[in-house]
């Protein structure tokens, strides 16, 4: 099918109306027919260049998994059991003994946080919470780690210690260290450095991994008497 030239034709512009000759309207990006005048080129925004997104996945990924191992007791060789990584619990592995199987417990328990606060005691005086309970008596296993969270600020001033003697030095006793670990702000102090920073210290902990054959222990206030209690460590 044939179109005549249109060159003596006439058409209406699609913008504003007026007439023209036909050859003279120019077709826009959007498909209108529009005079000179009312002409409107593309605009760049309205066709951006293309931007590749940026890359996220690896080529050749190589996943995190648990890698087995094999874990010896004793001498390479002696024995060994299978293991999948060590995770914060008590599992059962597969114990390999020459020819025979048996099995063996792997206990990696986190340690326990008790977190002490200061508060007002039955009777009168102040008295330490242990998780919110007052001067509860606690047991701390042989082997074990415990860390007591002291970064409460109504601890500010009762520096916690552990002591063999009911109520520490308040009674002739003396502070127990064995196992024992301060902390200041984060970081491991000595004895002397807990006790002088620990009232202006932002955070305070003491950790304790009770000893094989333990006695029996006091939680105490260095200052104040009558603020712990008893440490069973059977």
């Amino acid at each position: 099918m044939t179109f005549a030239n249109g060159k003596f034709a006439l058409a209406l512009c699609d913008r504003c109306g007026q007439q023209y000759k036909y050859l003279e309207l120019k077709q826009e990006w959007n498909g209108l027919f529009t005079c000179p005048e009312c002409f409107e080129p593309k605009h760049p925004q309205l066709d951006p260049p293309y931007h590749a997104a940026d890359a996220v996945a690896l080529q050749d990924p190589r996943p995190a998994r648990q890698e087995p191992v094999t874990v010896f007791v004793g001498a390479p060789g002696d024995s060994s059991f299978e293991a999948n990584g060590m995770q914060p619990v008590t599992q059962t592995k597969k114990l390999f003994i020459g020819s025979n199987v048996g099995n063996v417990s792997v206990s990696t328990v986190s340690p326990t946080i008790y977190t002490v606060t200061v508060g007002s005691k039955d009777g009168g005086g102040n008295a330490f919470y242990i998780d919110s309970v007052q001067r509860p008596i606690l047991t701390l296993n042989e082997g074990d780690t415990y860390i007591f969270n002291l970064s409460d600020n109504t601890v500010d001033g009762h520096p916690f210690y552990l002591s063999t003697t009911s109520d520490g030095i308040h009674a002739g006793g003396s502070i127990y260290s064995t196992g024992v670990t301060y902390k200041i702000n984060g970081s491991s102090v000595s004895q002397s450095a807990y006790d002088s920073g620990y009232s202006s210290a932002t955070t305070r902990a003491l950790e304790i991994t009770v000893a094989s054959s333990a006695p029996t222990l006091y939680y105490y206030c260095r200052i104040h008497s009558g603020m712990g209690n008893q440490i069973n460590t059977p």
